[in-house]
């Protein structure tokens, strides 16, 4: 089953998330901010948690590229096939499918 709406959608709602944090952080850290010593104790406190949330974990998604899986051909039992064999070559197959999409999308830009 195909989950990639769902998870852009929960990465966009993550990356609002980023922003608004990146927001706060900003009015806080400001040079006008009024902030007592306690309050800035506390805020130098969480600054490296919130410094590997926003760069460690801040990507935006720009755009997504759908590669879908061309079925070469089929034979009974294929979804109960985990061998190494069929694994590296259903891999395989999807980099050579990913590598024709991305090369088409380049040319078109």
């Amino acid at each position: 089953m195909d989950k990639t709406n769902t998870n852009i959608e929960m990465l966009k709602i993550r990356e609002r998330h980023l922003s608004l944090l990146k927001k706060i952080h900003d009015i806080i850290n400001a040079d006008d901010a009024k902030m007592d010593e306690k309050s800035k104790t506390k805020f130098k406190e969480i600054e490296s948690e919130y410094n590997e949330l926003v760069h460690g974990y801040g990507a935006v998604i720009e755009e997504v590229t759908r590669i879908g899986r061309k079925e070469k051909m089929h034979y009974l039992f294929e979804d109960g096939d985990f061998s190494a064999y069929r694994i590296k070559k259903l891999i395989r197959e999807g980099e050579e499918d990913a590598e024709i999409v991305l090369t088409q999308e380049k040319r078109v830009r």
